[in-house]
């Protein structure tokens, strides 16, 4: 049970920091995040909490399909010559 609470809330704050590091690039992300966040909190059953994780992973999958695009434009851009 302790172990449980500990992960939940590592999760919690990780999740609470990458929110604010969303924001900075996908401000729409940023507020979903937090949003399913919250659905993840408190003493809801598990079924419940169990979708709201299914909707928050897919999020960030999405999330860092976008990084990962974005990596790849970011390294393709030839640099001017000097």
């Amino acid at each position: 049970m302790a172990a449980e609470i500990l992960t939940e809330d590592l999760l919690r704050i990780s999740l609470q920091r990458l929110s604010r590091e969303v924001v900075k690039s996908y401000p729409q992300f940023g507020e979903m995040l937090a949003q399913n966040m919250l659905r993840t909190c408190g003493l809801i059953p598990d079924v419940e909490r169990a979708e709201h994780y299914r909707e928050l992973g897919t999020l960030l999958i999405d999330l860092g399909r976008l990084y990962l695009a974005e990596a790849d434009v970011l390294s393709t851009v030839e640099m001017p010559p000097t």
